[in-house]
């Protein structure tokens, strides 16, 4: 993934912990990352695969803030990050079917921050590509969803209530979704009267953790790609901030 992105505007960004309430009375960890200038931005949205907020998806977020947006990152684990395959695997388990509420509580939050501008978009990987799906199926307020190696078996059928544009990633090498499943989620989300269209993208080359940063550089490049991808689909669908920032001086 890029460190700079010559093709679009770079802001100067702050980033940190913060809690969301929830309606239960308990409260959120999430982390957060956002432009410093007073503009009002679009806001954004990541939800973390089933490792955790890592290292790798707080900089996703700071990348997301640096091109303009107010970005909430909920930590669906409490704050716990997964080392193994089993250790992920029991964390996915503990949450149970807690995930969305959580990650809906995070959209609701940042769509009413005084900061953001009311255009929202959604980012999931993995275990939260599946939750953005989700989001996209059920909320009628989104402006855009990205999924990356998002689960879409649960939601086959439910797509046509989909009215949120969708821009999905796979990696035609990922060994945890079959190139069936990803030809099946094609053909319905082809099927839907939707403009822009949904979109999916199959990366050749390259396996399920496509933002991975162990990757080797021709698969890195890949990942560059996709993530100009999103931006420029973003940059399509929401609404750019209220107040451009100062030229830099070299």
């Amino acid at each position: 993934m890029p460190i700079y992105d010559p093709d679009h505007v770079e802001y100067e960004i702050t980033s940190g912990h913060i809690q969301v309430a929830m309606e239960d009375g308990t409260t959120l960890p999430a982390y957060w990352a956002h432009p410093t200038m007073g503009a009002k931005f679009p806001g954004v949205v990541l939800l973390h695969d089933w490792w955790g907020v890592t290292p790798m998806i707080r900089r996703m977020a700071m990348l997301f803030a640096q091109s303009g947006h107010y970005v909430i990152v909920p930590d669906l684990f409490n704050g716990k990050v997964a080392g193994t395959h089993a250790e992920a695997l029991a964390l996915l388990e503990a949450l149970g079917d807690t995930g969305y509420k959580r990650a809906n509580t995070a959209l609701g939050a940042l769509e009413t921050h005084h900061h953001c501008n009311g255009d929202v978009g959604v980012v999931g990987l993995g275990m939260g590509g599946s939750l953005a799906f989700e989001a996209a199926i059920v909320r009628a307020d989104l402006e855009a969803a990205v999924v990356v190696g998002g689960f879409p078996q649960r939601y086959l059928g439910h797509f046509k209530s989909a009215n949120t544009p969708i821009l999905a990633f796979y990696g035609a090498e990922d060994r945890f979704i079959a190139r069936q499943l990803v030809d099946k989620l094609r053909a319905e989300l082809a099927a839907c009267k939707i403009d822009p269209p949904h979109e999916v993208v199959l990366l050749e080359g390259i396996g399920h953790d496509i933002f991975a940063e162990d990757l080797p550089e021709s698969q890195r490049e890949i990942g560059r790609s996709a993530w100009h991808r999103i931006i420029d689909f973003f940059d399509n669908l929401l609404e750019g901030p209220n107040q451009p920032p100062e030229k830099k001086r070299y």
